[in-house]
């Protein structure tokens, strides 16, 4: 089942961060609704401190403050952007979650321009720690055509 990032932003809110992360589901939503936001800061709080993050391109950032920063320079470079998040499967121990699929992010150069729509594929590791679930890996790989939105 396809998740549509607004109705799934305006469902949940901004909720603290405790109600955000109850279950991997919930952080799902959360890290969606941070992006429609454009909130670098509430998207890296919804990482563990040392977490690993391997973004579109290859390079490799590590920690909350890190993730903040690498998402800052993008929701500077880029606004109105929708995420959508196709769930391919995902497997649950105790408290550890994993989870894959595929994304598709439609995004407008800040300085102008048409919007453009990227594809790729994702794979992130997340834990319950003290009853809330934190992303500790997340891989995202993208497509190498960019469609033009209709």
């Amino acid at each position: 089942m396809n998740r549509f990032w607004l109705a799934a932003a305006l469902a949940v809110g901004l909720a603290s961060a405790a109600q955000a992360q109850e279950t991997p589901d919930a952080l799902l939503d959360a890290f969606i609704t941070a992006i429609s936001s454009e909130d670098a800061s509430a998207l890296a709080q919804l990482y563990t401190e040392d977490a690993d993050s391997y973004a579109p391109g290859t390079h490799h950032v590590r920690g909350r403050e890190a993730i903040a920063a690498d998402w800052q320079g993008f929701f500077d470079a880029f606004d109105d952007i929708a995420l959508v998040i196709e769930p391919h499967g995902s497997v649950h121990v105790d408290d550890t979650h994993a989870a894959w699929g595929v994304w598709t992010m439609t995004q407008t150069p800040a300085d102008g321009g048409e919007p453009f729509v990227l594809t790729g594929r994702f794979m992130d590791v997340q834990a319950r720690i003290e009853g809330r679930w934190y992303y500790v890996a997340d891989h995202a790989s993208v497509s190498p055509e960019m469609a033009p939105v209709e």
